[in-house]
């Protein structure tokens, strides 16, 4: 697909690994879950290579199908009493959203985060007013790569998807862009590096989002 920033009039940023840092919180939670029923804990590498659809999904990869729901549980209520720690913005988030403001382009979240976490984090970090919505998991039915879930956020933001780009860090984010027409921006401060996502069919991959915002910006 080929994509042309000036056609771009709005972006749907994937929050985890793309907007924010969060594996050490995340990684905590699961580590848990495992350790409470006994059994061996992920490694903070497996962790991050395992995330990007959603913790029903990813928990999965560490235990028993017979055990995963009293997993989720056990995560969950972890994850409540810890989800506002170890958060760290990402390099080029600040110059990006200024660059939408400035210029026009809508800026929303959309993320397989849980939408009421993911608000409670945006809020936190002081950047609610940056954005249009914040649209996670349990907003709707759905989730990434789901088209109904892309679908949705296009509905929300207002915007065709020819015009949106999807700007993220994981096929699930690819997926997600290909379900609703829109151009997929990938960058790689997440779960997987440049060489896995073009050959996941990303349209463009950067090394941070200071370079989305520059190529936003310029063209190059």
């Amino acid at each position: 697909m080929e994509v042309t920033p000036s056609k771009i009039r709005g972006i749907l940023i994937d929050l985890d690994g793309t907007f924010v840092d969060h594996i050490q919180t995340i990684t905590r939670c699961f580590q848990y879950a495992c350790r409470e029923l006994g059994f061996q804990e992920p490694t903070a590498e497996k962790v991050k290579r395992s995330i990007g659809g959603s913790m029903p999904v990813t928990i999965q990869k560490f235990l028993p199908p017979e055990q995963v729901e009293a997993g989720k549980e056990i995560w969950r209520r972890r994850f409540e009493e810890i989800h506002l720690q170890g958060v760290i913005v990402l390099h080029g988030a600040d110059e990006l959203l200024d660059h939408c403001n400035s210029s026009g382009i809508k800026a929303a979240i959309f993320t397989n985060k849980t939408g009421r976490h993911s608000r409670a984090i945006i809020e936190n970090e002081g950047y609610s007013e940056r954005f249009e919505f914040v649209l996670g998991a349990e907003d709707t039915p759905y989730r990434k790569p789901q088209p109904e879930y892309s679908a949705a956020a296009i509905e929300k933001i207002g915007i065709p998807g020819e015009q949106l780009a999807m700007v993220g860090d994981s096929p699930f984010d690819i997926e997600a862009a290909r379900a609703g027409g829109m151009a997929a921006i990938c960058v790689t401060t997440g779960s997987h590096n440049r060489e896995e996502l073009l050959n996941a069919g990303a349209d463009k991959v950067f090394d941070s989002l200071a370079e989305v915002s520059h190529w936003l910006a310029f063209g190059n």
